[in-house]
């Protein structure tokens, strides 16, 4: 676990910054991550980044990724 908080957080000046990511799936599915801790999965892409910004949203400093299967990814949300 300390290894995945380290691999989802980095620091910017004094403050940790977490990063989430929503991953598009090979099944159309949606998988909600920090790090390498897994915490959701929704069959809607709208749903999973709703789940996603709630939980980052609790642990400003963040920000939310969305990962699709042909490589795009797209920064969807920044919290303080």
């Amino acid at each position: 676990l300390a290894l995945a908080r380290r691999l989802a957080a980095r620091r910017v000046g004094s403050v940790t910054m977490s990063f989430f990511h929503v991953v598009e799936q090979d099944d159309g599915s949606w998988s909600c991550n920090r790090g390498r801790e897994h915490f959701g999965a929704h069959a809607q892409l709208e749903n999973a980044i709703e789940y996603t910004k709630v939980i980052a949203g609790e642990h400003g400093p963040s920000e939310v990724f969305v990962h699709r299967l042909d490589g795009h990814v797209q920064s969807i949300a920044t919290f303080d």
